[in-house]
């Protein structure tokens, strides 16, 4: 973003009238003034197109109420969240992750079992290791929401840096695309079940598609359908996605729970492959199997360990994070896979074939008997799981995206844009090729955790072992200031995570096609990824730290600017609390305009002389013509004098340029945003 500086402004010759957007008086750039002199109309087509892109551009721009800032460091959904929003007790934290496990998705995970010489017993043997794994990452992940009421965005930069941060962010924005294709899919099948139950018609609706698109009319009819209907949830916001998660849980869970009845029912018992499947794989490749299914197992649900802080600083107690986390981890995610087995065991032995999906066991009930006790189990069924997905794939996909994206890019994307901007990407994943066959859907979903576990890992050793859960909000929305390490990346957890990752590369390439070469130490590597990545980034990344260490001085805020905590948590955590901060105060550590002296104060509108002592000095530091910019630069950051351009690119919004006291202040800031004035 380019700074505009203003060296003097002509006090006396403003009025109120406003002009026409394409008559305005710009700012001259060449020597700081303002020019009051109109601009001259440009006729050629580059001034022409360019005038153009620059209000479609100013069109794109998110409503200024919605924004408070123009730089990438701060907006509204990157600050900790304030007290009253942090109600998501037991129930909620429970709904959390039980969604994913009363998903589709869930249901058809031991589908590849037989593959890989397992046992169905063997294989939810293997869940269960999975589960206590994922519990274990999964809380140690969530202590920074938990301590500072932060999300992913910022526990990024107190580890990787200012800048190094928009690695993890990338990183997760492209996962997350990825697993909204897959949820998306099974939504779009689902659809598909409420419309069967509708319409005969529709049922054995004709395909219209060329045979080499693997995928029929129907069920692209149902994908963009599900896409549609799962924009309309981003309208709440996050924190409020709580009771929509419980509920969809309920209703999916009974869903699922009466086809299992049924199905036994009508089968007396669970059927005979439950039992009879025996293991086919021994030695060594009985145990490198278990490993491999627990590496999926995690690699399947890691996106949502390494999203852990956007959702447990929503938590009213970290009792109701814990709880809520360890038992949805280990009851749904156990109890469904099994469900999943009991209706493929069934099936084969009522109707000849293992149906893993329940969209094909519906549709087998449609197809041979259009009762109507078939269609309504169909519609409710359909129904339920529907919403289960739409809760999944926001909550896990879409958020997370909205959330990643408002930071990097806070002027044009809020959370509804950047997740309706997730959903539209996820159809050039092609998730219909995900579920052409289980090794494939194994290989999409393990591949999650290869790139996320030594993220994890590296985030975990960062918070327990180098900065020792002390972090500073305030310095996270500083270019400059303790987390800017080298030039703003911190590289030893950049190392640490590209030395945990690249081992497992190889394998991933060689799961999906085993041609390429045959070397069983780099595929039992591959099967248990998500066992030595994480020990290798974690090491490493101590290692580094231990040899190349960073002084932190600012190890935590003195003060709870941001409201995220009570006045009884505040004094324990030695902070002063959020009630006994002035407005001045808190209106400076919300980026707003900061005056000199002599205006008078409001919470919107301060001055110098009512902000604390370590406050005023940091902002005289940020002030025209000083020396510094941020907090001292300590360790292996090395004292600078900068310039004034650059003391800007450090404040958070180039509105502190104009600090000096004005009574035209207003017209000089609508001056400079864009609402233009003309003079007498």
């Amino acid at each position: 973003m380019s700074r505009v500086p203003v060296a003097s402004v002509d006090k006396e010759n403003w009025n109120e009238e406003e002009v026409e957007d394409d008559s305005f008086h710009r700012l001259d750039h060449s020597d700081g003034e303002i020019n009051n002199e109109k601009q001259p109309e440009q006729k050629s087509a580059n001034s022409k197109a360019g005038h153009r892109f620059g209000r479609c551009m100013k069109w794109l721009e998110v409503p200024e109420d919605e924004r408070t800032t123009l730089s990438f460091l701060r907006n509204p959904d990157l600050l900790p969240i304030r007290k009253e929003h942090q109600t998501w007790g037991f129930w909620s934290n429970f709904a959390y992750w039980g969604v994913m496990s009363f998903s589709v998705g869930t249901w058809i995970s031991a589908s590849s079992a037989t593959d890989y010489g397992l046992s169905y017993p063997a294989l939810i043997g293997s869940y269960i290791v999975g589960d206590v794994m994922t519990i274990l990452f999964t809380l140690g992940n969530s202590y920074p929401g938990l301590d500072y009421k932060v999300g992913y965005t910022l526990t990024q930069r107190f580890t990787f840096g200012i800048y190094g941060s928009g690695i993890g962010v990338i990183i997760r924005i492209l996962m997350s695309i990825v697993n909204y294709g897959s949820n998306a899919w099974l939504g779009g099948l689902c659809v598909n079940m409420i419309l069967d139950s509708w319409s005969h018609h529709y049922l054995h609706l004709k395909n219209t598609l060329t045979p080499h698109v693997k995928m029929d009319t129907k069920q692209l009819i149902g994908f963009i359908l599900f896409q549609v209907l799962t924009c309309f949830i981003y309208l709440l916001r996050p924190h409020r996605l709580n009771y929509v998660l419980i509920w969809s849980c309920v209703a999916s869970f009974c869903s699922m729970l009466g086809v299992v009845i049924y199905l036994t029912s009508k089968c007396h018992g669970v059927g005979p492959d439950f039992n009879s499947t025996k293991s086919t794989a021994t030695g060594s490749d009985y145990a490198w199997a278990w490993v491999y299914m627990i590496s999926y197992w995690f690699g399947s649900v890691s996106p949502g360990s390494v999203n852990q802080s956007d959702y447990s600083r929503f938590g009213s107690s970290k009792t109701a994070v814990y709880l809520g986390t360890i038992l949805a981890l280990l009851i749904p995610t156990t109890i469904v896979p099994i469900f999943g087995v009991i209706g493929a065991s069934t099936t084969h032995k009522l109707y000849g074939e293992q149906l893993w999906m329940p969209m094909d066991i519906f549709d087998y009930w449609l197809k041979n008997g259009y009762s109507a006790g078939a269609r309504a189990a169909s519609f409710f069924a359909g129904v339920s799981f529907v919403i289960c997905q739409i809760a999944y794939t926001a909550q896990n996909c879409g958020f997370a995206t909205g959330m990643d994206l408002s930071g990097l890019l806070p002027k044009y994307v809020n959370i509804k844009r950047g997740a309706i901007f997730c959903a539209m990407l996820s159809f050039a994943v092609q998730p219909w090729n995900f579920y052409n066959s289980s090794s494939t859907f194994l290989t999409v979903m393990s591949s999650f955790g290869v790139v996320m576990t030594p993220l994890i890992s590296v985030m975990i050793a960062d918070n327990f072992l180098v900065h020792k859960r002390n972090y500073s909000t305030t310095e996270a929305f500083k270019l400059r200031g303790e987390y800017y390490y080298n030039y703003g990346v911190n590289w030893r957890a950049v190392v640490a995570w590209i030395v945990g990752m690249t081992p497992g590369l190889p394998g991933m390439a060689w799961e999906t096609n085993n041609n390429l070469f045959n070397n069983k130490g780099i595929v039992n590597f591959y099967y248990g990824d998500s066992f030595f990545s994480f020990f290798i980034s974690f090491f490493v990344y101590w290692f580094l730290c231990l040899i190349f260490p960073f002084k932190i001085n600012i190890k935590h805020d003195d003060k709870d600017y941001y409201g995220a905590f009570s006045d009884e948590e505040a004094r324990k955590r030695g902070m002063v609390p959020y009630s006994e901060v002035t407005n001045d105060e808190i209106a400076y550590h919300h980026d707003q305009r900061v005056h000199r002296s002599g205006s008078t104060s409001t919470k919107n509108e301060i001055t110098l002389e009512n902000v604390s002592g370590s406050d005023k000095e940091d902002h005289e530091k940020l002030s025209p013509g000083s020396e510094y910019s941020g907090s001292e630069e300590s360790g292996e950051n090395k004292e600078k004098q900068i310039s004034t351009e650059e003391v800007n690119e450090n404040s958070s919004s180039w509105r502190n340029r104009f600090s000096f006291k004005s009574p035209n202040w207003n017209r000089v800031q609508q001056q400079a945003f864009g609402k233009f004035k003309k003079p007498n």
